[in-house]
């Protein structure tokens, strides 16, 4: 997101409407599906549950009609279903609502399609944690820990935790936005409290499956496989920014996020499943992001949404395993973290080359340790949590895992405040095209205008990371030009400039920690205040910090909402942190002592006559 993701309450907040979305009504078809697929697994739960003795309660026998065709316990196939089925929901619904701010801009209504599908597959995660908890309860499943009646599994525990965090950021970003204005970046505290919840879900919803003795399952194999490659769809939703070539970000930060995610997933994966475990998770990457790419694209005609090709870091992955298949798991993983974060990459840098928009610069390389640092934490993270999913006993200690996600959550962290700028200046020179004005859906006029830039000094954009204008918003896919340079300090736009109407168009610089920008042309924006800035025939500017044109609308407030906001963040990322390695500990040593069996409740037969020997799978 960046220039992209505006959340569901920015449009309350910034002088939008709270009604429904009635342009391209037909488009709710996306909600209506979903929904009646939920429905119609609910309603044949309940037909099932319909066999069993109504004194049984309706929770139990819901659980009993789940265990009878699968042999699973009721709490598992419900909670799990019902998370997967969100989390699906969410991420297309988050997918498209990245793209469709980046081509349009600002909603004028709150319950467009996108937000509707974010809100019900975040309901839906929270839910999923509840409903676990009421039918291990009601079964009286020996699972998880006893609160009073309570039956609560060790996996519900952050699920509860990460969807509870998700649904809380909606009221928080409202508040957020009425104090500060609109912010369009993926990593804001509100947004990332949100998309950080539905991000880490894949995992805990993946320790639920194992807890409830699914691995051993007839369809344990392929269920692992895809919570693999779903975990790194997870974990690789916070470079949406870079996909889409609109990042507010160095351009270091792609790196690192990529090894982090391939790290922890990737070794996970095959810790969990075997050989060959990486190369299957990354094939259901593939089959997850692409057929959504082109649907966003080809059929609802926004933005193509890029993604990693992560097929080097499984290589890698499978290839530390050969060889460290006589190590102890953290040699291992040490080892996976390292070829990940070399060879790996190396095979990532020639993707990117290939298909992003920025190619990575040699000017990263000096910087690339950092990479390695991030692939290794991660490894350390995936063989531990591949372990315990794979039945065994992890042999990493805690205090290793807790010095995994410290390194590399400072290796992230590292570099966020950096942002600067050098104060270069540019000389942009615009020509309309012979083409002629055309009028754009909203009714606006749009020209397309040629550019030269001229900077000083006339090496400032030599080895830059980035150096080219963005147009977005326009209600069209958002564009890339890109400038070759002609004479020392002169460049010349390879493509015109749509300009006019809703189109922002900025000359973006970046090396480094600096990434900075000249405004190309820019329109109104009278809800902020914002006059217009038209394209020039000629202007001179000094470059500035690039966030103060890409998030032009925001205004200055009082601190203390960003201080208690940002510290709620912190606290639920931790929050989610322990809890996940707590339960995966948990979890652990409670598949030991049952030998990774189904745990069921009492045998309950169709006609409702309990039977009186536990059910042991």
């Amino acid at each position: 997101m960046s220039p992209a993701l505006t959340v569901t309450a920015q449009s309350a907040a910034s002088g939008g409407g709270l009604g429904l979305q009635t342009e391209n009504a037909w488009q709710w078809v996306f909600v209506i599906v979903p929904v009646l697929i939920g429905l119609a697994a609910a309603i044949a739960m309940l037909r099932r549950a319909r066999n069993v003795a109504p004194r049984e309660g309706l929770p139990a026998r819901v659980a009993v009609g789940m265990e009878q065709p699968t042999r699973l316990p009721g709490w598992t196939v419900a909670g799990s279903a019902t998370a997967l089925w969100g989390l699906v929901v969410a991420f297309v619904g988050f997918q498209w609502d990245v793209v469709w701010h980046a081509d349009t801009g600002r909603d004028n209504e709150l319950f467009t399609v996108p937000h509707t599908l974010i809100i019900l597959g975040l309901a839906a995660i929270f839910a999923a944690s509840l409903l676990a908890i009421a039918l291990a309860t009601a079964r009286r499943v020996p699972v998880g820990m006893r609160l009073r009646r309570l039956r609560v599994p060790y996996s519900s525990i952050p699920l509860l935790l990460l969807g509870g965090a998700a649904i809380a950021g909606f009221p928080l970003d409202d508040f957020w936005h009425a104090t500060y204005g609109i912010d369009v970046t993926l990593w804001s505290p509100t947004h990332l409290l949100m998309i950080g919840g539905a991000s880490f879900t894949p995992i805990a919803v993946w320790l639920m499956l194992a807890e409830g003795g699914v691995r051993r399952h007839r369809w344990g194999r392929r269920l692992w496989i895809v919570m693999a490659g779903l975990t790194l769809v997870g974990l690789s939703t916070f470079q949406m920014e870079y996909d889409l070539g609109i990042a507010q970000w160095q351009m270091l930060f792609q790196p690192l996020l990529i090894t982090g995610a391939a790290g922890i997933a990737l070794t996970a994966a095959r810790a969990a499943i075997g050989r060959g475990g990486a190369v299957l998770a990354v094939l259901v990457f593939y089959l997850s992001r692409a057929p959504l790419a082109l649907l966003l694209s080809a059929g609802l005609g926004h933005a193509l949404p890029k993604f990693p090709l992560y097929l080097g870091e499984a290589l890698a992955v499978e290839v530390a395993f050969v060889i460290g298949r006589a190590m102890a798991p953290m040699g291992v993983a040490l080892l996976s973290g390292l070829l990940v974060g070399t060879a790996g990459l190396a095979t990532e840098w020639g993707w990117i080359h290939l298909w992003y928009q920025y190619p990575w610069q040699p000017g990263l390389l000096p910087s690339m340790w950092l990479a390695v640092v991030a692939a290794v934490g991660g490894a350390v993270l995936g063989m531990a949590m591949g372990r315990v999913l794979a039945g065994e006993p992890p042999r990493i200690g805690a205090r290793t895992v807790t010095v995994a996600m410290v390194a590399l959550g400072t290796v992230l962290a590292l570099h966020l405040p950096m942002r600067s700028f050098d104060g270069a200046a540019a000389t942009v020179h615009t020509a309309p095209t012979a083409s002629t004005p055309v009028v754009d859906t909203q009714g606006l006029v749009v020209q397309h205008v040629g550019v030269r830039v001229t900077v000083t000094p006339a090496d400032a954009a030599h080895g830059a990371d980035r150096f080219d204008i963005v147009a977005w918003q326009g209600h069209a896919p958002l564009q890339h030009i890109e400038l070759r340079e002609t004479a020392p300090g002169q460049y010349q736009g390879t493509d015109t400039v749509p300009v006019g109407g809703t189109w922002k168009s900025v000359l973006i610089l970046g090396h480094g920690d600096v990434l900075e920008a000249v405004a190309v042309a820019l329109p109104s924006d009278p809800a902020s205040n914002l006059p217009a800035i038209p394209p020039p025939s000629s202007r001179t500017a000094r470059f500035v910090p690039a966030v103060r044109l890409l998030m032009r609308e925001v205004h200055s407030a009082a601190e203390w909402p960003f201080v208690v906001i940002l510290t709620l963040f912190a606290i639920a990322a931790i929050a989610w942190a322990v809890a996940l390695a707590v339960c995966f500990g948990l979890v652990s040593r409670a598949l030991r002592r049952t030998g990774e069996k189904p745990l069921l409740g009492k045998r309950v037969a169709p006609e409702g006559r309990r039977e009186s020997a536990p059910a042991r799978g």
